[in-house]
């Protein structure tokens, strides 16, 4: 009787550890796969907010992080800085070598841009040959500096295609407004405006006022 009684103690203890063992192999894989889940979410919400080929932000997001930094410069009246860096003549570029190496152009140039900024600059791409940076607390005065800045380091760190060295030309328009001044859709367009001015005057960089009016280049 008590052989009997501890074969069906055994049996119980082995059938319990298997389904322990499963429901511990069960919720292990769940996890998993929760994990995987808010991985893909973040990857599925980066790719919804950047553009494909410089990883800058696209222009929705560009556009919703640019006024959170905006409206700060508003409350405390800093002076907030819209400059657009535009590689001249990437037709040309994607002519010459092809169009993959004009989009290895624009990364470049994102990237050599993205080195030398701060956490709280905005960068954004929307299509077309111009990299959009927003810089709050920056000034006319210091406009010139970060620019030098870029150049810098893209004349340190060149785009290489092989052991071919690919130069690119750059121009660059920016406008610069304080406190209570600050829109963003008119900041774009001066910016834009005074990129037009520069390449006219063949200039490398030209700044607007928030009137309009040159006050560097």
């Amino acid at each position: 009787m008590n052989d009997i009684l501890l074969g069906v103690i055994a049996t119980l203890v082995i059938v319990n550890g298997v389904t322990g063992f499963f429901f511990y192999k069960y919720f292990k894989t769940l996890e998993l796969c929760k994990k995987r889940l808010a991985a893909l979410s973040e990857e599925v919400h980066a790719a919804r907010s950047l553009d494909e080929v410089t990883g800058a932000f696209n222009y929705p997001f560009f556009v919703k992080t640019a006024n959170v930094q905006i409206k700060l410069a508003r409350r405390h009246r800093w002076p907030v800085t819209l400059m657009i860096v535009d590689v001249d003549q990437l037709e040309k570029i994607n002519l010459r070598y092809s169009f993959k190496t004009g989009d290895n152009v624009l990364k470049h140039l994102t990237e050599s841009i993205q080195s030398v900024l701060r956490s709280s600059d905005v960068l954004g791409r929307f299509g077309g040959s111009g990299i959009f940076v927003l810089m709050p607390e920056c000034d006319i005065d210091n406009i010139p500096s970060v620019l030098e800045r870029i150049e810098e380091k893209i004349g340190k760190t060149p785009l290489m295609q092989g052991k071919k060295r690919i130069e690119y030309r750059r121009t660059a328009g920016a406008v610069t407004m304080y406190g209570m001044h600050i829109h963003l859709n008119r900041m774009m367009e001066l910016a834009e405006d005074a990129l037009n001015a520069a390449k006219e005057q063949k200039k490398n960089l030209v700044v607007f006022d928030k009137e309009g009016m040159e006050v560097k280049g």
